[in-house]
């Protein structure tokens, strides 16, 4: 079953949170994202946080909603100040056999998910083809920029014997305040 309906739904809440997923906003300290995280009702946590200081924040929130029935978690980048720049939803792996079927499937529906919620995209490419990643590991599909100052970019990775999606959500403009 798939449940593009619920994602868009909730895509579609999330700028009433003001945040860029959920309530996190850019500029957020490592503190602050890991509170607002735990009392998020769109992830859960997949370690007990006795283990957090030895993992960081990486891979441990995974989403809550699924696209295409794949299990996305949440990555983190961070400025010099410990200060939030950088939001991926990743999905799970999937064998590299299935990118051209259940991965592509996925692609396609979190694209029209997104061009539901930020409209036409500003660059959109088809589908790779697995033999033009070469030594790239993902490559960028799709580009969005919200009317919030944030770009959203989305493709697939490759990566040995494994694939999987990407959205990746940056400020369009880098000047955060300090």
């Amino acid at each position: 079953m798939r449940r593009l309906p619920f994602l868009t739904w909730l895509l579609l809440a999330l700028p009433i949170n003001a945040g860029v997923y959920g309530d996190l906003q850019f500029g957020d300290s490592r503190e602050t994202i890991t509170r607002k995280l735990s009392e998020s009702p769109l992830v859960e946590q997949t370690i007990d946080n006795t283990y957090i200081a030895r993992t960081g924040l990486n891979g441990i929130y995974k989403c809550k909603a699924k696209i295409s029935g794949l299990v996305c978690q949440l990555y983190f980048n961070w400025d010099q100040h410990d200060r939030l720049i950088e939001i991926t939803l990743r999905s799970e792996s999937l064998n590299a056999d299935r990118y051209k079927t259940d991965l592509k499937q996925a692609w396609s529906d979190a694209g029209a998910l997104f061009a539901k919620v930020y409209h036409k995209p500003k660059q959109e490419a088809p589908y790779p083809d697995p033999s033009s990643f070469g030594q790239h590991k993902m490559m960028i599909s799709h580009v969005w920029e919200s009317d919030d100052g944030v770009t959203i970019y989305m493709g697939s990775g490759m990566d040995k014997n494994t694939c999987f999606l990407f959205v990746r959500f940056v400020p369009t403009k880098t000047d955060l305040k300090t």
